[in-house]
């Protein structure tokens, strides 16, 4: 780490410290801030995408225990206890390879490949030297970059003429939205991720490594703003949540994917306050429709869970609901969860 990201992480955390509660983690997310910037201040972001504790918190996997299910069925193989055939089937089954084919199955059957954002060229780079990393007719594929087009082509099949020339996202991650906006042969694009310290801070540093630092607006930049003009920043920028009251401008598209349902309903209400001054044309949601579980002893989870029906009654001043999917585009669970895409258009 050079001195200048590790001025960027000492400050994103020593302002951290001194925020409004509504912008600080959530109980879904305490304990894990502090850990992951420990983590990220001693060691190298490089290979960020396969730690542990990130795999369970914002860089989802397909199978979280996949290292051991390999194992066992290598195990298997080894002792001639399972035919290749079988083993090679099983192998694709727990290393994720079967489920990344299903969703890229779709993607590719839905996407209009002569309709803005171009996604069609997008293959993800292995910056942060991912655990889960799928390649399809010769383009590699993560389960966030899957994740996000899917999304992405459920907005272009429910919406005839629409360009987001300026999407804001919440809770973002490590800014691969932004990588695949890249690709999209949208000009002039801007992509604006809002999130907590870590992921702010990796963000920043992920795509700074594939665009350049040229192209993103750094924290060290906007961090003593009063005012962040949205029309003056770059094409990436990674602001630290509480920033997002700074916000001034219009945005285009709004996105949340994952990360509201890990928060109590009046952050998520607070934040769509925020995001409704901005007056983006479109606000496209991903999230569990039931909520998340709520938190126990030994089990991650929030006080109150954000269900569906809290988007609809926050946004339906400002907000009508256009479209709602879980299948094909978002997911269900096999006891019966649903990973649940909600579009609103501004009325």
């Amino acid at each position: 780490m050079n001195k200048k990201n590790t001025k960027i992480l000492i400050k994103i955390f020593q302002d951290f410290r001194n925020q409004k509660k509504i912008y600080k983690p959530t109980i879904c997310w305490q304990d894990a801030t502090e850990k992951f910037y420990k983590i990220f201040y001693k060691k190298k972001i490089k290979n960020f995408k396969r730690n542990q504790l990130a795999n369970s918190f914002f860089i989802p996997l397909y199978n979280l225990k996949r290292e051991k299910s390999i194992s066992n069925i290598l195990s298997l193989i080894k002792k001639n206890k399972i035919s290749k055939r079988l083993s090679s089937f099983l192998l694709d089954l727990v290393n994720g390879k079967s489920q990344a084919l299903s969703d890229y199955r779709v993607f590719k059957a839905a996407d209009n490949i002569k309709k803005l954002p171009l996604l069609n060229s997008f293959s993800e780079k292995d910056f942060g030297n991912s655990l889960e990393q799928f390649e399809f007719d010769n383009k590699k594929f993560s389960r966030s970059s899957l994740n996000y087009l899917l999304g992405l082509v459920f907005l272009k099949n429910s919406i005839e003429r629409f360009v987001s020339r300026v999407t804001l996202e919440i809770g973002g991650g490590y800014g691969v939205l932004g990588e695949i906006l890249n690709f999209s042969k949208i000009k002039n694009f801007k992509y604006i991720n809002v999130d907590l310290p870590p992921q702010a801070y990796v963000s920043e540093m992920y795509l700074s490594e594939l665009f350049g630092v040229s192209r993103v607006t750094s924290y060290l930049e906007t961090r003593e703003m009063n005012k962040i003009n949205i029309k003056k920043l770059k094409n990436f920028t990674s602001l630290v949540s509480w920033q997002i009251e700074k916000l001034k401008g219009k945005i285009d598209l709004f996105v949340n994917f994952i990360s509201f349902q890990e928060m109590e309903p009046n952050v998520v209400r607070n934040y769509l306050n925020m995001v409704i001054k901005l007056k983006p044309s479109y606000i496209l949601l991903r999230n569990l429709r039931e909520g998340k579980q709520l938190k126990q002893d030994k089990i991650i989870g929030v006080k109150k869970a954000t269900r569906t029906q809290d988007y609809i009654n926050y946004l339906k001043k400002d907000y009508s609901l256009l479209e709602k999917n879980v299948i094909p585009f978002g997911y269900r669970t096999f006891d019966n969860f649903n990973s649940e895409l909600l579009l609103f258009k501004r009325i």
